[in-house]
């Protein structure tokens, strides 16, 4: 059964030779399990710079799903200490990204609780830096 949920979402991002950024985001989403898997799905806004993008997480036991869909298509797959190769494709270009998935952590269940994913990124083979989601979900 799907879910109106509230979604607190903190991303800080560390590239090099810059000071971390942080974002924080408060947003309606959609939540649903099925078969011990988690999806929560949100719009996301001018602030994230993705406008007009759909952004679902599929939170797995081993691993977790990052999709957006809409003015910028992407998949990425986070499983600890494996790297993962995908085309982030902008609308108007496409970089390929490769992540190492340094840490995750799920507290959720169909009634929402906390996920935390750590990664390093690559982009078209230069090291760029590392990001961490800490995400917040609870039911409305």
């Amino acid at each position: 059964m799907e879910k109106q949920v509230l979604l607190t979402i903190v991303s800080t991002q560390r590239f090099m030779h810059e000071a971390p950024e942080e974002t924080r985001f408060v947003t309606q989403g959609k939540l649903t399990e099925q078969n011990g898997v988690i999806e929560f799905s949100y719009a996301e806004s001018e602030l994230t710079g993705l406008e007009g993008t759909i952004t679902t997480f599929l939170v797995e036991p081993e691993r977790v799903m990052l999709r957006r869909s809409g003015a910028v298509e992407s998949q990425m797959s986070f499983a600890v200490g494996q790297e993962d190769r995908s085309l982030y494709d902008m609308g108007f270009g496409a970089l390929m990204i490769t992540i190492r998935t340094e840490r995750i952590r799920s507290e959720l269940t169909e009634n929402g609780g906390t996920l935390y994913v750590a990664y390093g990124i690559t982009i078209e083979d230069q090291t760029a830096g590392f990001i961490e989601y800490q995400i917040e979900v609870r039911p409305t």
